[in-house]
């Protein structure tokens, strides 16, 4: 089996699919050689990649020579334009392009001064030897500079594509120039066949490839007779490179579609031909290397095709690059009007000029001006009839309905779907078409959409890459701040002297107790609502205290009322006469427990109803030991008993018959030793010295309603002085007057008492009376020194409590009076 070497060397050729064979009309312009139009007045260069990779050499004002470079750069992918003639730069701004959108570029205007001073840079060729000793990167630099461009039609910079991404093995000359009406290349080849293999020499220098093909259609005889006799006189291996003439079918010129016909492999979706090994340069491509390489000559003009009926003087002409389409009209004595049509490029991938103003670029291989005859009428859009031609005719094997249906309903990703990009415009599909679609043109568009979307995307990435780089920087930038920061702290403090030290910890000791002051002010209110629960807390347990009292006092009650029967006129036994004693004393007690409870309660009156303690509900024996109580009324609790204690013994004077059986124990607690054994506040002093006078006042009043018994009733030396106690506590006239009322009513009782049972005067006497005798005594001896006295807030209040206990207690005496019976009253 041979190899594919072996079948080039001998010919072979492969069919490729599709393709048609329209009318050639080749003949209008190569009949005659190459030749030269005047020059223009005012030349425009287009210079698109300003703002991208390269910026303008040249101002306004600047004369530039023949050859110089317009733009520099120093990026790889930058391809400079040069001047085209000399003159003075009239102007830099935008103005229509040669696209079939006649969208304005920026663009310098040069005006012609006529005079076709070259540039320095540009000096005499250089031998072939020279050229050989050259190295690729001169090479290479000398093509770049010179800003060579595919001239096929493309016009990808060629000393990128000079430099491949991997080895190649096969390299193929494009002679083909299949389309109608332009000849440039065939022209080209007849005169310049040598300079044309010299440039091939050049791309073998710096590539080596193994096989050189030149392909030409068989339509062009002349020019394959002319290149085969160069190839044969050039230094190429002989072996290595030879003329290979394909069949005419268009699109044969493709370069995907050529390198198939003579390799019979096709290029992969998206790939390019160097992945395969293979690089395709057009004639003029190789042409312009050899400009550029042996005589540093820049790409400053090139061979246009100017034909079509329309074209007074057909033919092939050395333009300069920029030049106005409209001045290349007028030398060509065009006969159309402004109205007619003027096709850029061939008839089938050419697209029509929208203003005669645009200048010739370097990929401007013909103009075409044809006449009615050559062109058919424009014809409407029909719908499509799915006759499948376009199908058969697409060179690419594509599915030309599809991408026609997705790219008219704007449906771009679905049209990609299908390869829309592999479509090479070769306009095979639309010249076949009976409806008279323009589905080139449709796809033309859709392939724009879907470059202005990869744009977009790109330029969002690279602006994503922007950001994170600069969140990036900021952070690095943050983080040698705080570092250059902690150690210049670090060096400040190494420095820093005993005194600046004590400075430092002064603030912060001024700014710890700010802290602290402010922590202080927010817990303030907390600490109010700490002490109004404990507050609260107190009532309760006085409450509680109150109960238990009552609870006592009903126990004691009790005993009393089963231990009066018992009493007869015959002298009792200790134990027995001993039991109506502690009975009073109970009695006594509870009196002064209920006003306890009575004064807990004004204190907390919203809360009695629901903390009030019935007195069965509580445990007397248990009681007191297991409720908590303040400090302060436990000293309440030692002087109310010592008053109790010192009101039985007055009781027990007034009563001698039973002195013997009521003394009181060495045990008991004197009021006197009680008060001075218990530490207490100068307000409970008070109260205590009061509630003696109490009980002084009553024994006073017993006396004087029985005065039989006044030997019994006179009051001990010890005892305390009814005037120092309220002479040395202060009230208010208010409380004055309720005094002398209690007392009042209490006086009206204990007569009341005395009448119903006039026998027992001396027993009821003895019982002591309260607080309110005490102050209508007070107020009898002393007079206005009471009128004048003051009471404190709590003074007021303490003797209130005394008053109601002076009530209660006359009561209860009131009562026992009457339900006593008559053997009783008797001594």
């Amino acid at each position: 089996m041979l190899t594919l070497f072996e079948q080039i060397d001998k010919g072979t050729l492969w069919r490729v699919a599709g393709g048609i064979h329209p009318p050639e009309f080749k003949t209008l312009s190569n009949q005659s050689n190459i030749a030269h139009l005047p020059l223009a007045d005012q030349y425009i260069i287009p210079v698109p990649q300003v703002g991208e990779s390269c910026t303008l050499a040249v101002a306004v004002g600047d004369m530039v020579t023949q050859g110089q470079p317009l733009t520099q750069g120093d990026s790889f992918r930058h391809l400079p334009v040069h001047a085209p003639v000399s003159g003075l730069i009239a102007a830099i701004e935008t103005r229509p392009s040669n696209h079939a959108s006649g969208l304005p570029v920026l663009c310098c205007i040069i005006d012609n001064d006529h005079q076709q001073r070259l540039c320095p840079a540009m000096h005499a060729p250089l031998s072939q030897d020279d050229v050989k000793a050259m190295s690729s990167d001169e090479i290479l630099t000398r093509v770049k500079r010179a800003g060579v461009a595919g001239l096929g039609g493309a016009a990808f910079p060629t000393h990128i594509k000079l430099k491949p991404v991997s080895d190649i093995e096969l390299l193929i000359i494009n002679g083909v120039e299949c389309e109608p009406y332009i000849t440039s290349d065939d022209r080209l080849m007849r005169e310049h066949s040598t300079e044309i293999v010299r440039g091939i020499e050049i791309i073998h220098q710096l590539l080596g490839p193994k096989r050189i093909v030149i392909a030409i259609e068989d339509n062009k005889p002349q020019a394959i007779e002319q290149m085969t006799d160069a190839l044969n006189h050039s230094d190429l291996p002989a072996q290595c490179a030879r003329v290979t003439a394909i069949p005419t079918v268009y699109p044969s010129g493709g370069e995907k579609q050529l390198i198939q016909i003579i390799t019979g492999q096709e290029v992969p979706s998206g790939a390019i031909p160097a992945n395969l090994g293979i690089l395709v340069q057009n004639v003029g491509t190789a042409f312009s290397i050899t400009q550029a390489v042996y005589c540093n000559a820049p790409l400053i003009e090139r061979v246009v095709t100017l034909t079509g009926h329309n074209v007074g003087r057909p033919g092939n002409y050395w333009v300069p690059i920029g030049t106005p389409v409209d001045h290349l009209l007028r030398c060509t004595h065009f006969k159309g009007d402004s109205e007619s049509p003027i096709i850029i490029g061939g008839p089938m991938m050419g697209y029509m000029l929208p203003n005669r103003h645009a200048p010739l670029l370097k990929g401007t291989n013909c103009i075409l001006a044809p006449d009615n005859s050559e062109m058919a009428p424009s014809a409407p859009e029909m719908p499509c009839i799915r006759c499948g031609e376009c199908a058969q005719a697409c060179p690419a094997g594509l599915l030309p309905q599809q991408l026609f249906w997705h790219a008219k309903a704007e449906e771009y990703d679905k049209a990609a779907s299908y390869n829309l990009r592999d479509c090479i415009e070769c306009g095979c599909c639309s010249y076949v078409c009976p409806s008279d679609i323009p589905l080139v043109e449709y796809y033309r568009v859709a392939k724009s959409a879907l470059r202005v979307e990869a744009e977009e995307k790109k330029q969002a990435e690279l602006a994503k890459q922007r950001f994170d780089s600069r969140m990036l920087r900021l952070e690095q930038e943050k983080r040698a701040r705080e570092e250059k920061a902690k150690q210049a702290a670090q060096k400040r403090k190494a420095a820093m002297s005993g005194t600046d030290k004590d400075a430092v910890a002064a603030a912060m000791a001024r700014i710890k107790a700010k802290k602290a002051a402010e922590t202080t002010t927010t817990a303030a209110p907390a600490s109010n609502a700490d002490r109004s629960a404990t507050t609260s807390n107190t009532a309760t347990q006085d409450k509680v205290a109150a109960a238990i009292a009552r609870a006592k006092a009903k126990k004691a009650a009790q005993q009393a009322s089963s231990a009066v029967p018992e009493s007869s006129s015959n002298a009792p036994e200790p134990d027995e006469v001993h039991a109506p004693v502690v009975s009073q004393q109970d009695k006594i007690a509870a009196a002064i427990a209920r006003a306890k409870a009575k004064k807990a309660a004004q204190q907390n009156p919203s809360s009695d109803e629901h903390q009030q303690v019935e007195p069965n509900d509580v445990d007397v024996s248990n009681a007191a030991s297991s409720t908590p109580i303040s400090e302060t009324e436990a000293k309440k609790a030692k002087i109310a008993a010592a008053v109790a204690k010192a009101k039985a013994k007055k009781a027990a004077q007034q009563n001698p018959s039973s002195d013997e059986h009521q003394q009181v124990e060495p045990n008991d607690v004197d009021v006197s030793n009680a008060a001075s054994s218990t530490p207490i506040s100068e307000a409970e002093a008070k109260k205590a010295k009061i509630a003696a006078a109490v009980a002084k006042a009553k024994a006073k009043k017993a006396a004087q309603q029985n005065p039989s018994s006044d030997e019994h009733q006179q009051v001990e030396s010890n005892d305390v002085d009814v005037s120092n106690a309220t002479s040395s506590t202060p009230i208010s006239e208010a409380e004055a007057k309720k005094a002398k009322i209690a007392a009042a009513v209490a006086k009206a009782k204990a007569k009341k008492a005395a009448q119903q049972a006039p026998s027992r005067n001396a027993d009821i006497a003895a019982v002591p009376l309260e607080a309110p005798l005490v102050h209508a005594d007070k107020i009898s001896q002393q007079g206005k020194a009471v009128d004048s006295a003051e009471l404190s807030a709590a003074e007021i209040k303490q003797q209130r409590i005394a008053a109601a206990v002076a009530k209660a207690k006359a009561k209860k005496l009131a009562k026992a009076a009457s339900a006593a019976p008559d053997d009783e009253l008797e001594d």
